[in-house]
This record gives C-alpha cells, structure tokens and sequence, in this order.
C-alpha cells in the first residue's frame, strides 16, 4: 500500500495501519504500561501514529508479524523501530518488569 496522506487515508486504512502498529509493539515485548511511562506519552504516542500511518511497508510489516517469534528487536524497515527499541530497554529497567 502506498504511503497514507489526505487523498488515500480512509477510515479502514488507518485502522489497518493501527492494528499493525499495535502488533508490532506486542510482538517486541512492549507493553502499554511502558509506553504510558514514556516522559511525554502524549508526543511519544502521536509521534507513533504518524509514522505509522506514513509509512508504506504495511504489506512488508503484516509478513513480518506473521512469521516472526514474540520478544524480538522490531525490524530495520520500521520507522518506530527506534522508538521501541528504546522502550523495549526502559521496559527492562523498570523494578516491576524484573
């Protein structure tokens, strides 16, 4: 699918895009507590939406979801790949997470 933008985001595009954006961050471990524990969640949030919805791998992001173990590092092609990575580490280091 192309790269979602005000001629190609319909409703049913966006929520493809966020199921796949909510799989990619269980199939890396990361929970919705470190994400809420994100210094500026409201930004940090936002900021996943939207590269989510720009990015244009949903067909390249879905295969990878299917055939990849729990747990893992997220993918290079992923433009939130940096922002879970991070998380994935904060996860880590939380007391309740040990």
């Amino acid at each position: 699918m192309l790269k979602l933008d005000s001629d190609t985001l319909t409703i049913e595009a966006f929520e493809k895009r966020m199921r796949l954006r909510r799989r990619m961050f269980a199939k890396s471990g990361v929970s919705l507590a470190a994400l809420h524990a994100a210094q500026d969640l409201e930004s940090v949030a936002r900021h996943s939406v939207e590269t989510c919805v720009s990015c244009n791998a949903d067909e390249t992001c879905g295969r990878w979801l299917d055939k990849t173990a729990d747990g893992g590092k997220p993918p290079g092609f992923c433009p939130n790949h940096r922002l879970i990575e991070d998380l994935q580490k904060e996860e880590r280091l939380r007391p309740e997470a040990r």
